[in-house]
């Protein structure tokens, strides 16, 4: 592994503390703060509307001026939005910071995914994308150890104190990624990226695919917590425990997951995953214990992390090296469409008809993007 890649990684575990007590504390607070399913909704759509209007831009510019610059400028996004949702006291602040920190991810999943792809072969690529998945995912794991020990203490102030500290370790990422985190882009490559970038026809339907994965997951993610909240009548401490198998198997997993699975098909793995995240959401409105609920998520969590290292792999396969950044620029702003819309069809689902029908309705979904991507499997 390069010593570029060893400290992409570390800035990413440090940037990536608040992800999983963001996950679990944003719905509640939001809820908390007076917002409904529809509003809860539009708090996770205005956070992927950023991603459709910037990801394809960011890929221009990643390709013509370079990957360090919008690397450096995505954790400097996500520490200013840590800073305003350590201060947010209305639904409009949550707002604010959510776009902020859209911004911020729009630069940095399109630059990381870039910088790994110029730095790895195909057969080690989806291990590499499976490690960056797993190092936010560590971050985001030990960050959650500090939120979810705020919230049994303080459980009052937890979320202003939780993002009070993660604000600092973000001014720690910041200052290890601009000492030790150099530009990947040859130079070479650079003056010959003007070229005209054409995605390849043939793609189109895996485009579609990826779209419909990143609506379905959507479309429950907002609200799955006030889900179990409201059916099982838990604590929030209770639902912190949601976090801790799903956490382990995005901060281990992933690695091992892109190791068996970086010289199989990939059309196979993604149709693995969409079967395996289809299979648990649609089990989860007939389950009623805790335990086999937190089992549910886990393994869609399992399905999703095969969705993703493989299509990160995926593209980064079928990109040119002179439009790497381009590519997976379109391919962010294809996914953030489907991630703006999910929350809103969830929101509508919610309340007009009913908790359990946001499950059936992804799990047919995946299903549908199932039937795509079969198709690519008898296909090199």
């Amino acid at each position: 592994m390069s010593a570029t890649l060893k400290n992409l990684r570390r800035s990413l575990f440090l940037i990536s503390a608040p992800m999983v007590f963001i996950m679990f504390g944003l719905p509640l607070r939001a809820e908390d703060l007076g917002a409904s399913g529809f509003q809860i909704g539009v708090l996770y759509a205005i956070f992927t509307a950023s991603l459709i209007v910037l990801r394809p831009l960011v890929g221009i510019g990643v390709d013509f001026i370079g990957r360090r610059s919008f690397f450096i400028a995505a954790l400097v996004f996500y520490l200013v939005a840590n800073i305003l949702y350590a201060f947010s006291e209305s639904l409009d602040s949550l707002y604010i910071a959510r776009a902020l920190q859209g911004v911020g991810f729009s630069f940095l999943a399109i630059t990381t995914d870039t910088i790994t792809a110029d730095l790895t072969e195909r057969e080690g690529r989806s291990a590499a994308m499976g490690a960056n998945i797993a190092s936010q995912s560590r971050g985001g794991m030990a960050g959650a150890f500090i939120g979810f020990t705020l919230v049994g203490v303080i459980p009052n102030e937890a979320w202003q104190y939780s993002f009070a500290i993660y604000s600092v370790i973000a001014v720690l990422g910041v200052i290890f990624a601009w000492r030790f985190v150099p530009e990947t882009l040859n130079q070479e490559h650079k003056t010959q990226s003007k070229a005209r970038f054409k995605f390849p026809a043939k793609y189109y339907r895996l485009l579609l695919v990826i779209f419909l994965a990143a609506f379905a997951a959507a479309v429950i993610q907002p609200y799955y917590l006030v889900y179990l909240r409201g059916r099982l009548d838990l604590e929030v401490t209770a639902l912190a425990a949601v976090f801790i198998p799903v956490g382990i198997a995005y901060a281990i997993l992933p690695i091992w997951l892109g190791k068996i699975t970086g010289r199989i098909n990939r059309a196979l793995t993604i149709s693995m995953g969409l079967v395996i995240a289809a299979g648990f959401y649609v089990a989860v409105p007939h389950i009623d214990s805790f335990i086999w609920l937190i089992t549910a998520f886990t393994g869609a969590a399992i399905g999703s992390v095969l969705i993703d290292l493989t299509k990160n792999a995926w593209i980064a396969d079928i990109s040119g090296a002179q439009a790497t950044g381009r590519t997976f620029g379109l391919v962010a702003f294809v996914a953030g469409a489907g991630a703006a819309l999910g929350p809103l069809a969830g929101g509508a689902i919610y309340d007009g008809f009913g908790k359990d029908y946001i499950f059936y309705f992804a799990g047919a979904v995946f299903l549908f993007a199932l039937l795509l991507a079969l198709r690519f499997i008898r296909k090199p």
